[in-house]
C-alpha cells in the first residue's frame, strides 16, 4: 500500500505556527510566501487552506479560542454558583488573552474575515463560548440568583457580556497600548455587569 507523501494535518499545524509568530511581528512584512517557507511548506499549499493572510489570522485566533473555551469548560466546573462561574470566566479568558495579546491586539486592528472556512471555524468558536454564557446564565436563574427570565433578556445579557469584554480589551490594547490585567480588570468588568443580572438580595 503506497503512503502518503506528507501529513497534511501537521502541514495545517505548521502553517498556523509559522503564521502567528510572522503575522505578530509584522503583519505587512508576513506575506503568504514567506509564512509558507517558515512553515516548510510550498505556497501552493499555503492557498491549498487559505485565499490570503487574513484568512489565515482567522483560523488562528478560531484555534485560540478552541483551546481558552476547552480551558473555561474545565475550570467553571469547579464554580459554586454562576456568579463564581461568570468571574470564572471572565479571569479565565483575560488570562488568556494577556498570555497571547499580541495575536488578540493583531486580530482587533486586523478584524476581518477571510474564506469561507475559517470564517465558520471563528463563528462557531464564538457560539461556543456564547453558549458557555448561556448555559451559566440559565443556571442562575433556575437557582433564583439571578433575575428571572420575565425580567433577564438572556440574548441581550451575554451580548452586553461579550462586548464588554471586547470593547475594554480594545480600549486596553489599541487604543492605551496598556498590558491587560486580568483579576483587576475582571473585578471592574462584573461590578459593572453584576447589577443588571443579578436579584437584588444576591447582590454582595
Amino acid at each position: 500500500m503506497s503512503q502518503p507523501r506528507y501529513n497534511l494535518s501537521s502541514r495545517y499545524d505548521a502553517i498556523l505556527k509559522a503564521g502567528e509568530v510572522l503575522l505578530c511581528e509584522g503583519y505587512e512584512k508576513a506575506q503568504p510566501q514567506l509564512i509558507a517557507q517558515t512553515a516548510g511548506v510550498s505556497v501552493g499549499l499555503f492557498y491549498r487552506h487559505f485565499d490570503n493572510k487574513q484568512g489565515l489570522l482567522t483560523a488562528i485566533m478560531a484555534r485560540h479560542l478552541g483551546i481558552l473555551h476547552s480551558q473555561i469548560a474545565q475550570d467553571v466546573k469547579h464554580c459554586a454558583n454562576p456568579i463564581d462561574a461568570l468571574e470564572c470566566v471572565l479571569i479565565s479568558t483575560l488570562r488568556y488573552f494577556r498570555t497571547n495579546q499580541g495575536l488578540i491586539k493583531l486580530f482587533f486592528m486586523e478584524i476581518g474575515y477571510g474564506d469561507a472556512t475559517a470564517t465558520k471555524q471563528l463563528k462557531d468558536a464564538r457560539q461556543t463560548y456564547r453558549n458557555i454564557l448561556l448555559s451559566i446564565l440559565g443556571d442562575g436563574i433556575t437557582q433564583g440568583i439571578l433575575l428571572d427570565q420575565d425580567r433577564l433578556d438572556v440574548q441581550i445579557a451575554v451580548n452586553s457580556i461579550v462586548g464588554t469584554i471586547n470593547w475594554s480589551l480594545y480600549d486596553l490594547l489599541v487604543v492605551q497600548s496598556q498590558d491587560i490585567e486580568p483579576e483587576e480588570l475582571a473585578k471592574r468588568i462584573l461590578s459593572f455587569l453584576l447589577p443588571s443580572l443579578t436579584r437584588p438580595e444576591n447582590l454582595v
